[in-house]
This record gives C-alpha cells, structure tokens and sequence, in this order.
C-alpha cells in the first residue's frame, strides 16, 4: 500500500489535519503514487504546500512507515 492509498484509506473525510491532507492528496489527481518520502516532499514543495501541509505530511509519513513495516 503506498502513502495516497493508506491516507485515503484512513483519513479522508475526517476534520482533521490529516484529513485536510487527504482531501488536498485527493483533490489534486497528480498526486505521487509511490512510497518514497522525497518524491512526496519535492511534489509538495512544488505545489507550494504551506509549513503546516509540510508538518502534517511528515508526521503522518513517520505513522505510515510504522503501519506498513
């Protein structure tokens, strides 16, 4: 499972950061379908994903990497 399927999975629809994340991760159509934590950064640093987009995405990768482990 890779990041977009687990966040959506989880997350989408919820009030939170996270869902907030997935909704945009949804939203967007080209988002990365892969695993790799810098290809993920260096799309969302494209798109200009503000500081916070930027925190929630990288506590959430952390959580991934531990679920999928």
């Amino acid at each position: 499972m890779n990041f977009y399927e687990w966040m959506i999975a989880r997350y989408a629809g919820k009030d939170t950061p996270r869902g907030d994340l997935a909704a945009d991760m949804k939203q967007a159509g080209d988002f990365p379908d892969t695993c790799d934590r810098t290809v993920i950064l260096n799309y969302l640093n494209g798109k200009f994903a503000c500081d916070q987009a930027i925190a929630v995405f990288k506590r959430a990768y952390r959580d991934y990497r531990r679920a999928v482990a």
